[in-house]
């Protein structure tokens, strides 16, 4: 009995200098589409759509942007042939046998090549290799101001020396081009969060919701859920009718305080109203919720200055 099966077809032949020319000629032609882009993923879009479309080598490329020590990457913006395998892709940090050169360099700061073969132990490997004729692999660092924000541009091609003779520094400069529009975008996050602040408390302002919406989103059904904290200080007009509202900012500023010393750092507080609280959730179940509530709820009725007070807080999934 005879076993088929379906391989890629062999690409064509690679002509490095004239490759790294169409390449170089394309993105600079196109720099005013491509830096137009709304946001940095509409940035990244547009350059690994110009790559795909120019090199008939570039079979896929995908983008993901995150914290430093993510112990999971899910690609964020894909383009090319292969795009089928990177929507289903996930890679996790636990994994550092089969996807060590990945996190490698989310870690570090220098771009690393790998080879890719259709014998790979590793099936996601095996896989792209054999459907999609993959045989080299280039991850790059995407670096930012902000230590906990970082990101990796990674580059799929069907010769495995593709990148050794068409050349890494073009497609680094590629990798340096992202960091510039993650440096901005973090720069323009933070003169945000500024003017999103409350005043009072330091605390978010209830017009900071978008960026927290933004926060919360689950791209995936696989990523985690968040929850949301809506919290009311109970009668708080008594504060301010007995005590004046100088006590009453200064309660305020007090639970602000207690909140923000229970929390993660990366759980965000909003002043919804004059006395009433949003905290968002990121990665957090329900049932987790309830506990964190309790615990908040405990910590501002143990606030004795400059008077006692409660709160009531409502509890939800997002």
């Amino acid at each position: 009995m005879k076993f088929f099966t379906s391989s890629p077809p062999m690409p064509s032949d690679l002509q490095p200098l004239e490759e790294r020319a169409q390449i170089a000629e394309a993105l600079l032609s196109g720099a005013g589409r491509i830096i137009a882009g709304r946001d940095e993923m509409d940035v990244v879009k547009n350059v690994s759509d110009v790559l795909v479309h120019m090199s008939p080598h570039i079979q896929l490329t995908w983008t993901w942007f995150g914290p430093a020590d993510a112990q999971a990457i899910r690609p964020q913006v894909v383009a090319g042939n292969a795009s089928s395998y990177a929507h289903e892709l996930l890679i996790e940090r636990n994994l550092i046998t089969q996807f060590g050169p990945v996190f490698r360099v989310l870690d570090g700061k220098e771009s690393e090549s790998f080879t890719v073969s259709e014998w790979s132990l590793f099936a996601p490997w095996r896989e792209v290799a054999k459907q999609h004729g993959i045989r080299s692999v280039l991850a790059i660092p995407l670096t930012s101001p902000e230590p906990e924000s970082r990101g990796i541009f990674v580059i799929y091609a069907d010769h495995e020396d593709y990148f050794k003779r068409v050349g890494e520094g073009l497609f680094r400069s590629l990798g340096t081009l992202f960091s510039s529009v993650l440096s901005v975008t973090s720069e323009r996050a933070t003169f945000e969060k500024i003017a999103l602040q409350d005043a009072l408390t330091g605390t978010l302002n209830r017009h900071a919701v978008p960026l927290i919406e933004r926060r919360l989103a689950r791209r995936f059904f696989s990523d985690p859920p968040a929850a949301l904290l809506l919290m009311d200080l109970d009668h708080f007009k008594v504060v301010n009718d007995v005590h004046g509202h100088s006590v009453g900012d200064q309660v305020l500023k007090a639970v602000s305080k207690v909140l923000r010393g229970a929390l993660r750092k990366e759980d965000e507080i909003v002043r919804w109203g004059g006395e009433e609280f949003v905290v968002c959730l990121p990665k957090t179940k329900v049932s987790d919720a309830l506990f964190i509530a309790e615990k908040l709820r405990q910590a501002v009725q143990a606030i004795g200055q400059p008077v006692p007070v409660t709160i009531s807080v409502g509890v939800t999934e997002v």
